[in-house]
């Protein structure tokens, strides 16, 4: 059971890492020469995303939904997902603000289509790079988790294997890129560590959507690989010390309700 286990994620893993990495973007690069406008151009960027989903979906079929189920036990809750993904955009919308994000002076209407390009498909992009990066690797290790070497390697792979596709984006190639290394290899490997710790994917599904909607919608930032027209802008790069600040105290917030709500639970379910 455990080799037709880990044989059934390997397969799932390096098909999936192939169509993302190599037959995604070869059809991107394919239509690229077609693309008029700067709204098309963002709209391609999820083709590879796109792709590789409905690749998984023909795979996987009705086991690519159940993977979202941390165990047979724990499934997965909405209620809680989208606690850590309001709370998360808050979070993240202030702090781009603060930070001295200027409204984007493009026109209004290009905004809103944008807007909704990045609702229709970021949900896509991310569903599909915590599949590979997050889901694969935690069911492949699923029946070691009481060991606490096993979690510890486990959140490590996930952030290099999350951090390897990032290194051809443009945060990584400008000036001081090495932060937007460690910032990926943190990140991956954190939220890895959340899923662990909370026994779920509603915490790393949460915090990489939240985080990419507020970089597409809110305030991204001028050389962003993600070519949205937000309605704020930022000049600098978001790849610094203080972005991997601002990463920690958000990771740690987020645990904060999470064991508030689990207490508050804990209390009803004795009284």
């Amino acid at each position: 059971m455990k080799n037709n286990n880990l044989i059934e994620c390997g397969v799932s893993f390096i098909v999936a890492l192939f169509s993302y990495l190599i037959i995604g973007p070869i059809i991107y690069a394919l239509i690229y020469p077609y693309i008029n406008g700067t709204l098309l151009f963002y709209a391609s960027l999820f083709i590879p995303s796109v792709f590789t989903l409905l690749v998984l979906i023909v795979l996987k079929r009705k086991r690519f939904i159940n993977d979202f189920r941390a165990s047979r036990d724990r499934g997965f809750s909405l209620p809680l997902f989208f606690i850590f993904l309001s709370s998360s955009f808050i979070f993240l919308s202030l702090t781009s603000l603060l930070e001295g994000a200027k409204v984007n002076p493009a026109p209004i209407g290009e905004k809103i289509l944008s807007l909704f390009i990045s609702l229709l498909f970021i949900p896509i992009q991310i569903t599909t790079e915590e599949y590979i990066f997050r889901i694969l690797p935690y069911k492949t290790v699923e029946e070691r988790m009481g060991k606490k070497s096993v979690c510890i390697l486990l959140s490590l792979i996930s952030g290099l294997l999350f951090t390897l596709p990032h290194l051809f984006n443009k945060e990584v190639l400008a000036e001081g890129g090495y932060w937007a290394v460690i910032h990926y290899f943190l990140w991956g490997s954190m939220v890895m560590a959340g899923s662990i710790m909370t026994k779920g994917f509603e915490f790393p599904l949460a915090m990489h959507l939240s985080n990419n909607l507020v970089v597409s919608i809110v305030a991204n930032y001028k050389g962003s690989s993600l070519s949205s027209t937000s309605f704020f802008i930022l000049e600098n790069e978001t790849s610094s010390p203080k972005a991997i600040v601002t990463f920690l105290l958000l990771f740690a917030l987020e645990f904060l309700f999470f064991y508030t709500l689990k207490r508050r639970r804990h209390s009803e379910r004795q009284e």
